[in-house]
């Protein structure tokens, strides 16, 4: 059990130091931020190694306990079998003491593995405190990177919006409003002379259906008197 959790505990620090120690591109947001989840994800790793060690020990030390209250027990029996002032009975004595022994060798097994352990266990809290640490200043560093970008960003659409007004204003430059007036009205005057025109050929075909029909109403007139006859004159 002892070289399953010292296995454990090399693999969590080795991944927490690679972390640690890795050389981050700050030119990339998206490389800052993928190593912030592999902080995390190591983190929660590290977190759970950790509790897992501390349980070990304590584990390990309730069972030290055990042996500890199981050898003070024999040593009791031991003593009174010894000291009872009745050597018939001594044989009783050394079965418990062979017993004895061998509990006090799975004693000094488990203090040899709560020491082993603690060790651990300690290695693997300053790991999760160093990089609790690294994680969060990560963190913060991202949210500033984030607020740089955005900035940035927000500037560089206002350049651009600039610098199309700006070719907007250049261009405007080149347009004539008064050439553009101009041509609008030579366009009317052109509409003007030709609605004139076309007024002055309208009054004339009236003016000549006049003149035809007082033409008309003349020749009736001479008619009748040729004929010696007063014809109506026309209302």
């Amino acid at each position: 059990m002892a070289g399953l959790f010292q296995k454990a505990r090399v693999a969590a620090l080795s991944t927490a130091h690679a972390l640690l120690d890795k050389v981050i591109d700050m030119n990339s947001i998206g490389a800052v931020k993928q190593y912030v989840r592999d902080m995390e994800n190591a983190l929660e790793d590290l977190e759970d190694a950790a509790a897992t060690a501390a349980g070990h020990v304590r584990t390990v030390q309730r069972d030290a306990d055990q042996l500890r209250s199981q050898i003070k027990e024999l040593n009791q029996n031991i003593d009174f079998i010894i000291s009872d002032n009745n050597p018939a009975n001594d044989y009783l004595a050394k079965p418990l003491e062979a017993r004895l022994i061998g509990l006090e060798q799975r004693a000094s097994t488990k203090d040899e593995e709560i020491a082993a352990g603690q060790k651990t266990a300690q290695a693997l809290s300053e790991a999760v405190s160093a990089l609790r640490t690294r994680y969060q200043n990560m963190v913060e560093q991202l949210r500033r990177l984030e607020a740089m970008d955005r900035a940035a960003k927000a500037k560089e659409a206002a350049v651009e919006a600039m610098r199309q007004a700006g070719r907007l204003a250049s261009a405007g430059g080149d347009v004539s409003v008064d050439a553009v007036a101009d041509r609008i009205q030579r366009r009317s005057d052109v509409a003007d002379a030709k609605f004139e025109r076309a007024m002055g050929e309208m009054s004339s075909q009236v003016q000549q259906d006049v003149v035809l029909a007082q033409a008309e109403a003349r020749l009736a007139q001479r008619k009748a008197r040729l004929a010696g006859t007063s014809p109506d004159k026309p209302a």
